[in-house]
């Protein structure tokens, strides 16, 4: 028989307590056996109780007695009955009728004295499966929708649950005791979770209240079949919008699912199924669509099923779904995606698209290992001929070669950006690769013209046109820091060329000008206040900085008229230059000049930042109300294009301020297109709005990027033609005498450091110092040259 608890042999918890009495303690009653008489329904029919004396302490213990004049037959056929009627579905008349505390005494007998438990837990096990029957049958006579269907399921679910907890408590006896000492049985209310997972492997028997639920209920064919039709229902009327079944019905059954150690079966793997053909069937592409607007359709779908729409699923499961989703809809498009798309997010520059490209296909090749061609590495061979193409074309374009730098280096600089670590995943492991396949496209795209791009590449240009962008940056105030500025500088001429040093002295320039502004805005006694005290005056070079003297294009021959009081302004800094320089001349140069207008609107006054020419166009309007393209020219000697196809120094300016993003002005007849005509007209806009106080407004300098460009060019063919001359000269006047291809190759190394010169140069070279009497052909021989002392 199996005990509760046993006394200890050997204890001091009965001997004597030895207490403090006093006089007016009374004297107990000598031991005496008490009778007690229960009702005869009960269980414990006879309840003793010895009460003795030690000493000056009492000591009372009870114990129950086991009724021997109740058969324990009766009690076996209440707890049966019981069992077997609480598990029905229809029979909650008679379990309201019972009173749980004597089947829970009932039970202990049974259990505890009677050698039950065997028989008891076969009828336990009994009721578990009809009551799981019943259950089944319920669900499968009910003509419900999917809907009514699931809450039924749920309903019974909570039913079955509230039972099993009901029926531990009343049988905790057979549960604790019986089941618990045998190992190969499973307890009322266990399912096969995985504390218990080693023991059941050799179970026998299963017939337990969840895991009886979970056999006959849910893994039963029509159940399973309704789960995953409810679970497609309800994700794909999640992803196209048209929610038919409640997240909450869904959030129940999965718990449900959980509770039963199901979910793998039950939840993840029809959801699967279902999420792979939702995407199947979604991959067949529309012909209107483009590669870029597929890719952004295959991006949504798999941050869908990531996302919190999805969040009543396991986070495994929406991840694995992301990746059946982007399986089904990359695959059959791989070359769609890694040849159309990318130079589509290429041309339009969307540094964006172009990683959620590059990270979409890198999911879909680690979600696999058995790769013929990986879409990772086909879109790695797609990069390398895009570029390779799109430098080709650009060095070959003949008819750009002054933009053909800047072209190259916006587009480098836009594949760097890309490859940074703020947009690709695992940058560390992709950067090196697509930094190869950048620099090989690069090489073999130059290769394609052995001319042009070869000079236009060489360190003598880079440091010209290094030069020109420095130049910029600093007279518009784009440069970051100074500091910087000379660090790379510094280090340009220690890595890469020593010329780069000489470009120090423009930051030298600018001190000096910002010492001589100082002292301007500050006139000695007897000279008389500024002009314009906000004047400010940088004093350049020519010598240092790159600056193009601009050219009149109308006869008065100057770049351009300014209002009076600017003139004046610039005339009174002239006079007090030239006091302190004599001996020195300046020269304008508008086209860099920046200026400040206060401009009063109807909403409130503006600061606006323009060029000098913005500004003399602007202040036009203080005179009058509108003014033709053709009074504007004439009044400013601006020129307007004499060829529709050339652009001049007016028109862009115009279509700055009135056709572009901030439109101050506006042309008085509405038209299209942003051409403009000697006839147009413009008005000063009032109602022209910005939410800042300080705007900006861009020029558009299409013709100063072409004429320095040209004058760079021009400037680097004058070295080039100085160093030419100076290496032939030097190699004759150590050999005195050397043959033509000699001569040649060795021109070619004593300059290939900083350019890589065409041989038609240094034959033209070698022309123009045989006419200047430096070399000589010796004794007429046309291949074969002297040097002259």
């Amino acid at each position: 028989m199996s005990q509760l608890f046993v006394f200890p042999r050997d204890s001091g918890a009965l001997t004597t307590l030895k207490v403090k009495s006093s006089d007016n303690d009374l004297e107990l009653p000598p031991p005496r056996k008490v009778a007690r008489h229960g009702s005869a329904s009960s269980p414990h029919k006879h309840r003793s109780s010895i009460i003795g004396r030690a000493g000056d302490d009492m000591i009372e213990i009870r114990y129950v007695q086991r009724p021997q004049s109740l058969e324990t037959a009766n009690l076996f056929s209440q707890v049966a009955k019981f069992i077997r009627t609480f598990l029905q579905t229809d029979r909650t008349d008679y379990v309201a009728s019972v009173s749980l505390e004597h089947i829970h005494d009932a039970c202990k007998v049974l259990v505890l004295e009677g050698h039950q438990s065997e028989a008891l837990g076969k009828v336990l096990n009994t009721g578990l499966r009809l009551g799981s029957e019943d259950i089944s049958k319920e669900l499968k006579s009910s003509n419900l929708s999917l809907r009514e269907y699931l809450g039924k399921l749920l309903k019974w679910w909570q039913w079955w649950q509230g039972r099993l907890d009901t029926l531990r408590a009343v049988l905790l006896f057979l549960d604790i005791v019986y089941f618990a000492s045998h190992s190969e049985k499973l307890s009322i209310r266990h399912v096969d979770l995985l504390a218990h997972q080693q023991r059941l492997l050799n179970s026998s028997s299963r017939e337990n209240g969840l895991q009886r639920f979970k056999d006959t209920v849910v893994f039963d064919h029509s159940t399973r079949q309704k789960i995953e039709e409810a679970l497609k229902v309800w994700s794909n009327g999640r992803r196209i919008g048209e929610p038919t079944i409640d997240d909450s019905q869904l959030t129940q059954l999965t718990k449900c699912m959980e509770d039963l150690d199901c979910y793998d079966q039950c939840i993840e793997e029809p959801y699967l199924r279902c999420t792979a053909e939702f995407y199947e069937r979604g991959s067949t592409r529309d012909k209107s669509q483009t590669a870029k607007e597929y890719l952004e359709y295959c991006i949504k779908a798999y941050k869908q099923e990531e996302g919190e729409e999805m969040d009543v699923l396991h986070p495994r499961t929406r991840v694995t779904a992301s990746i059946i989703a982007l399986q089904k809809l990359v695959m059959p498009h791989i070359d769609l995606l890694a040849r159309e798309a990318l130079a589509e997010v290429i041309t339009t520059r969307d540094q964006g698209h172009f990683a959620a490209l590059h990270n979409t296909l890198m999911r879909v090749t680690s979600s696999s290992t058995s790769w013929t061609t990986s879409p990772s590495d086909a879109l790695l061979d797609h990069y390398k001929n895009d570029i390779l193409s799109r430098v080709k074309d650009i060095v070959t374009d003949s008819e750009n070669d002054t933009k053909m730098v800047d072209r190259l280096l916006e587009l480098k600089e836009f594949l760097d950006t890309c490859l940074s670590k703020e947009f690709l995943d695992d940058v560390d492991q992709n950067e090196r690769q697509y930094t190869y396949a950048t620099s090989e496209a690069f090489e073999r795209g130059f290769a394609c013209r052995r001319i042009k791009p070869a000079e236009m590449i060489d360190k003598d240009a880079f440091r010209t046109f290094y030069n020109r962008a420095l130049a910029k940056r600093l007279l518009l105030g784009r440069s970051a820091s100074d500091d910087f500025e000379k660090r790379v500088l510094q280090e340009l001429s220690k890595s890469y060329d020593v010329a780069f040093t000489d470009m120090t002295q423009m930051f030298k320039d600018l001190a000096v000008s910002e010492d001589l502004m100082k002292d301007y805005q500050k006139p000695k006694r007897n000279e008389r206040q500024r002009p314009d005290p906000s004047l400010s005056v940088s004093v350049l070079q020519h010598s240092v900085w790159p600056i193009v003297k601009k050219a009149s294009k109308t006869s008065g021959g100057v770049e351009i008229r300014l209002p009076h009081k600017m003139e004046e302004a610039l005339n009174d800094y002239a006079d007090f230059y030239r006091m302190r320089h004599g001996n020195r001349r300046l020269t304008w140069a508008h086209y860099l000049g920046t200026a400040t207008l206060t401009a009063h609107f109807p909403t409130g006054k503006k600061d606006l930042i323009v060029s000098l020419y913005q500004a003399a166009v602007l202040l036009l309007f203080n005179e009058r109300d509108d003014w033709s393209t053709e009074e504007m020219e004439d009044r400013l000697a601006l020129a307007h294009a004499a060829i529709s196809t050339e652009m001049t120094e007016l028109v862009p300016t115009i279509q700055s301020l009135a056709l572009g993003n901030k439109l101050v002005l506006r042309r008085t007849v509405k038209r299209g297109g942003r051409s403009v005509k000697r006839d147009d007209r413009f008005s000063f806009n009032e109602e022209f709005t910005d939410s800042k106080m300080r705007v900006r407004i861009n020029t558009i300098q299409q013709n100063d990027t072409v004429e320095e460009s040209q004058q760079a060019v021009k400037v680097i063919d004058q070295h080039r033609d100085a160093s030419l001359e100076a290496a032939i000269v030097r190699i004759m006047k150590a050999a005195k005498t050397m043959k033509h291809q000699q001569l040649v190759n060795e021109t070619i190394d004593a300059v290939s450091k900083h350019f890589r010169p065409d041989v038609n140069a240094i034959k033209s070279r070698i022309e123009s110092l045989i006419e200047r009497e430096f070399i000589t052909r010796k004794d007429g021989n046309a291949n074969v040259y002297a040097y002259l002392a």
